[in-house]
């Protein structure tokens, strides 16, 4: 099985400022984790929300 993990941005994630070294040495405690268990595919992150777009859906009909 394959699971996506999200975490949702918010005012402060997007903000310049860097994580901790509290909160990386915890990231990269678990992802040295799930790599050893064999179930890390990828650390590829996605484009921050704020440079992004969202599509809606209605019926047949679709807005950017």
């Amino acid at each position: 099985m394959k699971v996506m993990m999200f975490v949702k941005a918010t005012k402060q994630t997007e903000t310049s400022q860097p994580p901790t070294d509290e909160a990386l040495l915890a990231m990269h405690k678990f992802n040295e984790e799930l790599q050893k268990a064999g179930v890390l595919l990828d650390l590829g992150g996605l484009t921050p929300t704020s440079r992004g777009v969202r599509v809606q859906y209605s019926g047949s009909k679709r807005t950017v």
